[in-house]
């Protein structure tokens, strides 16, 4: 039998199945997974619609357990992800402030370079209007700037102007002696830096290449169960995976409206989200009912394995790397429609691409940089590149909206420890319970049901805003 289209899943809730009018309860994630219905018995259950029934049941139960197990491994890799992320904007940063000292060094150098021509003007001067060849003595004996501004100021009796001219010469050289000292903290930065970035890279390869194997066999295994369900009701895979994604949708946008979201100040470092839990994924596009959806191909080595990633984008308006504890109330700006749509189709329109760590167009992606390009493409700004800079970015500028009231547009973010702090996935909403991300190594771009909302955030971005 055809093995269907590879996708992945998160937990799930109650479904109604097509075909025969079953009804099954998926229950949420199992300490044990379930054992798993042979093929001969399912085929043997078909003929009872007793045993039928039960065997959808079991054939639910294995694939609730299935998606716990995707999910989880998915999260891992992600949270790797922006592991990276971070260590590669902290990188840019080191490496824009040593491009930055080093102009302003050259500048002054430059300055520097002037004052002490005129001084050493001023010593010609001074050999001539007060005997003897001072000017001879002084230039040849000073073997830099410095040390001719060290002999003009042991001199006495300098006139005003000379004295005026000497002091900004001598200012002029701190100004390059002190830049000097900071670009050498700033080459230091860069280099650790750059060796975090390298170390990070790394470890987010080696988990999205550890967590693979457990996905690829999760994977596996849930294409078989779909086979079943898609065999014990005489459908096909494509419509029992089509019409469960649609169901988790459903629910993930009823759990969604459910939870209850804090009535205080939304703070950067301290945002907890409910404690609700619910899963989704992509109806029509992906296979339902999994968190790797379907995508076009599927890399046979997703962890990126190349030293030189690029590291995500400098924001043109970064937050600040210590962001205070607290930010202004949301102002619950009215979404732009047509910026809105625009990011979403901006979004939509790179389906199927891979995911690359500090991918941001036009070939690869990751979460963040595909929320970057896609309000980019509006002319709108997102605070840079990774999941934490754009949360800041938005709470920053009072752009952040209670998740209650989502609209299609939004950012939605992922938090591992319910703080902006621990955020690591972000993602468009696309409304009626579904978003469009660039989801992982081995998925890439893809639109699907929401999945862990117990992970989100209480607050979304509204980046089309009004302020």
């Amino acid at each position: 039998m055809k093995k269907p289209a590879r996708s992945l899943a998160c937990g799930i809730a109650t479904v109604s199945l097509l075909g025969i009018g079953l009804s099954v309860t998926i229950a949420g994630p199992a300490e044990a997974a379930p054992k798993a219905p042979s093929w001969a018995d399912v085929q043997a259950a078909k003929a009872d619609q007793a045993e039928t029934q039960q065997t959808v049941d079991e054939l639910a139960s294995r694939l609730s357990s299935l998606q716990d197990s995707a999910d989880q491994a998915g999260i891992v890799v992600q949270q790797a992800g922006q592991t990276y992320a971070l260590a590669a904007s902290e990188q840019q940063e080191a490496q824009s402030t040593l491009d930055d000292l080093s102009a302003q060094a050259k500048r002054a150098k430059t300055k520097a370079d002037d004052s002490a021509s005129q001084v050493a003007a001023l010593v010609v001067e001074l050999s001539r209007t007060g005997g003897g060849d001072l000017s001879t003595s002084m230039l040849v004996d000073a073997s830099d700037a410095k040390d001719l501004l060290y002999q003009v100021g042991t001199m006495s009796h300098l006139s005003e102007r000379s004295a005026t001219v000497l002091a900004q010469a001598k200012a002029d050289q701190r100004t390059v002696d002190s830049l000097a000292a900071q670009k050498s903290q700033a080459t230091k930065a860069l280099a650790k830096a750059t060796d975090a970035t390298k170390s990070a890279l790394d470890a987010a390869n080696d988990t999205a290449a550890s967590a693979n194997a457990k996905l690829d066999e999760a994977q596996s295994q849930q294409n078989e169960v779909l086979e079943q369900l898609a065999f014990l009701k005489g459908t096909t895979v494509a419509t029992e995976s089509a019409y469960y994604t649609e169901q988790r949708a459903k629910q993930a946008e009823a759990q969604l409206a459910s939870q209850t979201t804090t009535t205080t100040t939304p703070s950067k470092s301290a945002t907890k989200p409910s404690s609700n839990t619910g899963t989704g994924s992509n109806p029509g596009t992906t296979n339902p009912g999994t968190s790797n959806p379907v995508t076009p191909s599927r890399p046979s080595n997703p962890a990126p394995s190349q030293p030189n990633n690029p590291a995500p984008s400098k924001p043109s308006n970064p937050a600040p790397s210590n962001p205070a504890p607290s930010t202004p109330a949301p102002s619950n700006p009215a979404p732009s429609p047509s910026k809105a749509a625009g990011a979403i189709a901006y979004a939509r329109g790179q389906l199927g691409k891979p995911y690359v760590l500090g991918g941001a167009g036009p070939n690869t992606w990751d979460c963040s940089g595909l929320v970057m390009m896609a309000y980019n493409s509006q002319g709108i700004t997102t605070g840079g590149h990774n999941v934490v800079w754009q949360y800041n970015h938005f709470a920053s500028i009072g752009r952040l909206v209670p998740l209650s009231q989502r609209q299609p547009g939004d950012i939605l973010f992922y938090s591992s420890n319910g703080t902006a702090s621990g955020g690591y996935h972000d993602s468009i909403y696309t409304g009626g319970g579904m978003m469009v991300e660039a989801a992982r190594p081995g998925v890439g771009v893809v639109e699907r049901a929401i999945w862990t909302p117990s992970q989100l955030l209480p607050y979304v971005a509204r980046p089309s805003g009004s302020l």
